[in-house]
């Protein structure tokens, strides 16, 4: 079996990537999948490789108690946050690394509230939010990557029916296709 060369972290140019990943909200309990796009720098911080990239996630919240909305279990919310990140990697051995990071963005959360009343409502809107990961990674080969990691995610509250979203830990991996 041949060995594949390690990644090259020192380059000169800007490289860019696609990736997608899948995880597991703990406190929600609700699976999550965000769809990334990015570029890594040529830059570099204390020996640490700099990635900047974007990101589109969705995850949808059937627990009641958990965004603390007036209604039963048919009630839902939706929730699709875009943020932009960066993230640090250091080669440890051979093609696995470390990687460390954090974003800041929005979140459009739309919610379908089913009242006890028999009033059913919608309601959307904005929210900030903000998050910080960190992981392993293992390059395959120069073009491919697989991930795993943890994400400590924060999504301000929107502004209807008393929802409260607050912060989260999600347990994600992914993959990179990098060009």
């Amino acid at each position: 079996m041949t060995e594949s060369a390690p990644p090259t972290y020192s380059q000169d140019t800007w490289s860019w990537f696609v990736g997608d990943t899948g995880g597991y909200l703990l406190d929600f309990e609700e699976d999550m999948y965000t769809f990334q796009v990015g570029a890594k720098s040529p830059w570099s911080v204390a020996g640490w490789s700099v990635a900047l990239f974007g990101e589109v996630g969705w995850t949808e919240n059937h627990d009641i108690n958990n965004i603390n909305l007036p209604g039963d279990e048919d009630s839902d919310m939706d929730i699709v946050p875009l943020t932009f990140n960066v993230k640090f990697e250091h080669l440890i051995s051979g093609g696995l690394s470390a990687y460390i990071g954090g974003g800041l963005g929005a979140a459009y959360c739309d919610a379908e509230i089913d009242s006890l009343s028999g009033n059913d409502d919608s309601a959307d809107d904005w929210v900030f939010s903000a998050q910080a990961f960190a992981g392993l990674a293992y390059h395959v080969n120069p073009a491919f990557e697989i991930f795993a990691g943890a994400r400590w995610i924060y999504f301000d509250d929107p502004g209807f029916a008393g929802a409260s979203l607050g912060s989260d830990c999600l347990i994600e991996g992914g993959l990179r296709f990098h060009f």
